[in-house]
């Protein structure tokens, strides 16, 4: 009789622990902290057209001034590095991404890279103040998306699935509103340099 209680509560324990790993995906308690993330397909497409036209756009005059072999524009050279942030694979990929501590590290960093950018950028060119003005929305848009995925990364240990999934759909909203920023802050700064 004390086997099968005790078996039944081994096997409550076990249900319990898998229970556990299920619903709250980034616990303590979970193994192997993960969640399998689907984006919006429409959103994607639209998104993924976009940074195709920005890049084909900004790649023309990107090679323009490298063939002068001269950096005229820090900005333009600067924009190239920016985008490393914006080509993430669960940004652009339509297959299901798992999304795990690992890639929500490796976010942080290029969000930590492109902020340093803009820094660099925010001191060491002369923008004209409808510049400056979206420079400032950029970077502070920037800075938010580096405390989102700090909330996602160490404060989400308690959420539930559908919690964490909410979160990461609202990041890659951000992030995508984030790349918009940029493609407006880098056209008004090339029709500044135009008015010049």
């Amino acid at each position: 009789m004390k086997k099968k209680s005790a078996l039944k509560i081994f096997l409550g324990f076990i249900l319990l622990f898998l229970l556990i790993n299920w619903v709250f995906p980034y616990s303590p308690l979970t193994i192997n902290k993960s969640i399998s993330y689907d984006g919006d397909q429409v959103l994607i497409d639209e998104y993924k057209s976009e940074l195709k036209a920005f890049k084909l756009e900004y790649e023309s005059r990107l090679n323009q001034q490298r063939k002068e072999e001269l950096i005229k524009d820090l900005t333009t050279n600067d924009v190239e590095y920016l985008l490393q942030m914006y080509e993430l694979p669960w940004l652009v990929d339509k297959d299901s991404i798992t999304i795990t501590q690992k890639t929500l590290t490796d976010m942080e960093f290029e969000v930590n890279e492109s902020i340093d950018i803009l820094i660099n950028l925010a001191f060491q060119e002369k923008y004209s103040e409808s510049t400056k003005d979206y420079m400032q929305n950029l970077l502070t848009q920037t800075l938010n998306l580096g405390k989102e995925i700090d909330k996602l990364k160490y404060h989400s240990s308690l959420h539930s699935r559908s919690t964490i999934d909410r979160q990461i759909r609202n990041l890659h909203v951000h992030f995508i509103s984030n790349f918009r920023m940029l493609s407006t802050f880098y056209k008004e700064h090339l029709r500044s340099i135009k008015e010049a």
